[in-house]
């Protein structure tokens, strides 16, 4: 069992920040240790080495190197009954896990940093406010917990090695399967099956032919336009227009004259240059050539391509090239059946396209020479349906001959069998997966994995056991915290509490609490009211500072233990002040020793009077952290009552020493006179002495006092006081060299440090 000792010395601490070269061994330490400092001299650096040495975590030490020296990190520590630990080379000798450290680091590792309370705070605080059963009880969950994390890893492994024997089914239903002794045979078997069912997917798939669309054939435009004349062309125009063409028997004459009547808009002949005016043929030109007349002419232009569009050699063309390509279509059948190709009449269709086309282009002649008269007859109309009837039995004999060629196809492929190729397939892979079923190593996989997932079973009802006996040592320990950390908080005076504190499993075990403050909750992470903003710098440390005692006083080992404070009033008011020193009196009653360090001198010293009122004195001890040569510390010995004297009672201790014997004559003596009179004078008549006044003139404010006032009571000493002024003033000129030469004559100054003391006790001259 480990020895139960206590910190006796530091020896020595070196390559430390501020604690380069600093010796503490003429030093012993005690129950309670008080160890003052200001500000900046090195208390938290001396915190963070106990805690890296408690947590034996080297790094604590080494990120704190002194920043301008080359000395490397040291630490010497002596403990009770000779026990020696040692930091050197970067690692501690051996930890100390007795010694329980609050400082800043505690603060920002397990409480809060820059004003939020992150997860890790949370697991954090959980892992330190865990009393021994429930760490206990944490470390069996753990150790289950990776243990079937271990097990569900094995067999995550063996299912996956086995996953590539069985694609396509699940785990269980590859176990399912029976062994088939003749599992090659029926995969041949089903493999022919399927050469045969692809042959007649192949034919199935084959095209079938399409019969032959009929072409577009519409006469009906053409005859319309063909058939078409004028019927408001003025008589005697037509009549005087007619005489003349006739009398130049041209047949294309009537069109050109009315193609260069468009040129004639103007007085004058746009072919010879007369003048138009009065000529009566021009005018029965531009009666007889009207609007309807150039209507009519281009509705007649369009014959021709009306004519081409239902007459042109690519019709016939286009049912020949698909006539082959039925045919080529049921050579492709050819091999299964007996069918005929259709045979198309290329002759007899192309001659009656061509005499269609013969007899609608003379129509249109005939049109264009007499524009104004009606074209075409119900004989040519029957012509020409008769030549179009001839081309359409064409392609009605052909599309017979495909429809019967089509009937016996689709006749032959229904009579195909019909295999299911797919499943086919599937009846394959299921053969093949049984055969791997029953391989030897799948075999011995599957025994591996029936014992892996009997451990896992097994693991898992462990793990779920110390989960619950888990769960059932947290929430009695953090209840009685909660309750605990709640009744610190009060007795600080705090206007906030912990609702609730509980815990869950999320990313490892950790804790979660909310805080109540009038009426709210209090977000720990952001939110509104959030924790930066709603709590003082003051608060936050009073809740780091109770969560930090509720679990120190919560250990069952506390008796054991070395707990350290670093500043444990910093940012606290008063009435906080007091309760602090109360309950470390409380701690230090329960734990083996108890290390304070502040720089607050005060705290210190009431701290110890608590201890002495029910203590021994021999159970503290005092010492200081001190700034030596260039502006390193050391450890250094302290009177804790003269460092909390005001500045009246030192210089009235350093006369007394003085008369006493106890300190020699010099300049520190003869300097003290003054200031302690004023001292003194601003005790008996407080408020009345202006301050800031120098000493000669308070003598004179109370020389010139009305006699109402209480001043007039000390005008009986101002002759002593001028008297002795005027000795000690001589010492307290500084800027004058001369005076820095005065001579101190040992009877003159008992003299004068004896008036000034019978002028405070005696309260006359």
């Amino acid at each position: 069992m480990r020895s139960i000792n206590v910190l006796e010395r530091i020896n020595h601490i070196k390559g430390i920040g501020l604690l380069h070269d600093s010796a503490g061994r003429r030093y012993t330490l005690r129950k309670a240790t008080l160890v003052y400092a200001d500000n900046g001299v090195g208390k938290s650096t001396l915190a963070s080495i106990l805690r890296s040495c408690a947590l034996d975590k080297p790094d604590l030490v080494l990120r704190r190197a002194t920043l301008d020296g080359t000395t490397q990190a040291e630490v010497l520590f002596k403990f009770s009954n000779g026990v020696q630990v040692s930091f050197a080379d970067s690692r501690w000798s051996s930890s100390r896990p007795e010694l329980l450290v609050f400082d800043s680091d505690f603060v920002e590792q397990n409480v809060y940093a820059g004003g939020q309370v992150t997860t890790d705070h949370r697991k954090s605080l959980l892992q330190f406010a865990l009393g021994e059963r429930a760490v206990s009880a944490q470390l069996e969950y753990n150790q289950a917990d990776e243990r079937a994390s271990t097990v569900a890893q094995e067999v995550r492994d063996l299912t996956n090695r086995l996953s590539g024997f069985h694609s396509g089914i699940t785990l269980q239903q590859f176990r399912a399967l029976e062994e088939v002794r003749d599992a090659d045979a029926q995969i041949n078997l089903l493999n022919e099956q399927i050469v045969e069912a692809q042959s007649i997917r192949l034919i199935q798939a084959k095209a079938i032919p399409n019969v032959l669309r009929e072409p577009l054939f519409d006469i009906k435009p053409i005859f319309t336009i063909l058939e078409s004349s004028l019927a408001n062309i003025d008589l005697s125009a037509e009549e005087r227009v007619r005489r003349h063409l006739e009398e130049h028997n041209e047949p294309t004459l009537e069109k050109w004259i009315s193609d260069g009547s468009s040129y004639a808009n103007g007085e004058r002949c746009p072919y010879c240059n007369q003048r138009l005016e009065g000529v009566d043929l021009i005018q029965a030109y531009r009666s007889y050539f009207n609007q309807e007349y150039t209507d009519l002419k281009q509705s007649v232009a369009t014959l021709g391509s009306l004519i081409e569009t239902n007459t042109s050699d690519v019709m016939i063309e286009r049912l020949q090239a698909g006539c082959a390509m039925v045919s080529s279509t049921l050579d492709g059948w050819k091999d299964y059946i007996d069918v005929t190709a259709p045979t198309f009449d290329n002759a007899t269709a192309s001659a009656a396209l061509r005499e269609i086309k013969r007899l609608l282009i003379s129509r249109k002649d005939a049109k264009d020479a007499n524009l104004l008269e009606p074209v075409g007859s119900a004989e040519d109309k029957s012509a020409i349906a008769r030549l179009w009837r001839s081309i359409t039995t064409i392609i009605e004999s052909c599309n017979a001959e495909i429809s019967n060629a089509t009937s016996k196809i689709n006749a032959y492929k229904a009579g195909l069998s019909q295999l299911d190729i797919e499943g086919l397939h599937q009846r394959i892979g299921i053969l093949n997966m049984t055969k791997n079923r029953y391989r030897p190593d799948v075999l011995e996989l599957l025994s591996q994995l029936d014992l892996v997932i009997s451990r896992q079973v097994s693991a898992n009802q462990d793990k779920q056991d110390k989960k619950d006996a888990l769960n059932q040592v947290m929430q009695g320990t953090l209840d009685s915290y909660k309750e605990r950390i709640n009744e610190l908080l009060r007795a600080f005076g705090a206007q906030f509490s912990i609702s609730s504190i509980n815990y869950d499993y999320r990313g490892g075990l950790r804790s979660n609490y909310s805080l109540f403050m009038r009426g709210s909750t209090i977000d720990l992470s952001g939110g509104v009211p959030d924790f930066k903003t709603s709590l003082s710098e003051g608060d936050k440390r009073t809740l780091a500072f109770a969560f930090f005692i509720a679990s120190v006083e919560a250990d069952a080992n506390l008796a054991s233990r070395i707990i350290v404070i670093d500043d444990p009033m910093c940012s606290l008011d008063l009435n906080r002040k007091q309760q602090t020193r109360t309950i470390l009196k409380r701690v230090y009653e329960q734990c083996k020793q108890l290390i304070i360090m502040a720089h607050d001198p005060h705290f210190l010293r009431n701290f110890r009077d608590d201890v002495v009122k029910t203590g021994s004195p021999q159970d503290v001890a005092c010492i200081k952290l001190k700034t030596i040569s260039n502006r390193y510390s050391d450890f250094d010995a302290i009177d804790i009552d003269k460092e909390c004297e005001g500045a009246y009672f030192k210089y009235h201790r350093i006369l007394g020493d003085y008369l006493d014997g106890t300190a020699p004559s010099s300049i520190e003596i003869a300097k003290s006179i003054r200031p302690m009179l004023e001292g003194y004078l601003h005790r008996r008549f407080p408020g009345l002495i202006n301050k800031g006044l120098l000493f000669g003139q308070i003598v004179a404010q109370i020389q010139s006092a009305p006699p109402s006032s209480p001043l007039t009571h000390a005008q009986n000493i101002t002759q002593e006081l001028n008297e002795i002024n005027g000795y000690a003033s001589q010492f307290h000129h500084d800027t004058d060299p001369g005076r820095n030469l005065v001579e101190i004559t040992d009877g003159e100054l008992r003299v004068f440090v004896e008036r000034a003391l019978r002028l405070i006790h005696a309260g006359i001259p």
